[in-house]
């Protein structure tokens, strides 16, 4: 029986990636990390290595489709890609009456288009389980912009609806795909709601309930 993969694309460095390797590494999958920082991402499959949760490291730029389907294909080489969860956001400072379309468009591959990306590429693969799942980190940002966050709640916002009809037409496909959205900072090293391994288990619960299509995570 193949191994069963699961893809985390943009692991970051708030603690939510590691949380989420361990919750499903934990499971028996084999963990896939996606990011563009080879050494950042080896690190962080050392660190997995050393609590004994199978996890290795590939790199794609979420801009560069090429990119991403390639790494798909090493991933899929390890086993079967049973769960996606897409992490990648990028938050900047710029205000909002200083914003533009070229300033826009550097946040929206991490944001919305590189989720896009990757679930176009990715489903194929995923509907070949038979019972695969997606899912996506929202943010309360999508509704509650704010001056400092307007690229993050665009490409958020935009996320959201994405998943939604996503959820939707894919609900008699045999593959679920849902969206846990985050009403808390996310705080590695601090306990209770704002602890990325508690939030890592209303992902966990997604997966395993298939419903509802959003979880507002508080």
């Amino acid at each position: 029986m193949a191994e069963k993969v699961t893809l985390i694309v943009g692991p970051g460095h708030a603690g939510l990636g590691e949380a989420l390797a361990r919750r499903f590494g934990s499971q028996g999958n084999t963990i896939a990390l996606l990011g563009r920082n080879q050494a950042d991402l080896d690190s962080l499959v050392q660190v997995l290595a050393d609590d004994h949760i199978s996890a290795f490291a590939v790199t794609a730029d979420l801009a560069d489709p090429a990119t991403v389907s390639a790494a798909l294909r090493q991933i899929t080489d390890k086993g079967e890609l049973q769960t996606v969860i897409y992490t990648a956001t990028q938050r900047t400072k710029n205000k909002p009456a200083e914003l533009t379309a070229d300033i826009l468009n550097q946040s929206l591959p991490s944001n919305l288009i590189g989720a896009i990306t990757v679930t176009n590429l990715a489903l194929p693969y995923v509907k070949k389980t038979g019972n695969g799942v997606f899912l996506y980190t929202g943010s309360i940002v999508a509704a509650k912009p704010g001056p400092s966050d307007v690229e993050q709640s665009i490409g958020k916002a935009g996320l959201h609806s994405y998943v939604l009809a996503l959820n939707k037409e894919l609900s008699k496909s045999g593959v679920f795909a849902g969206m846990v959205t985050i009403n808390t900072y996310i705080r590695k090293g601090k306990s209770g709601h704002m602890d990325p391994n508690v939030i890592a288990g209303a992902f966990e619960n997604l997966a395993n309930d298939r419903q509802p299509a959003e979880v507002q995570y508080h």
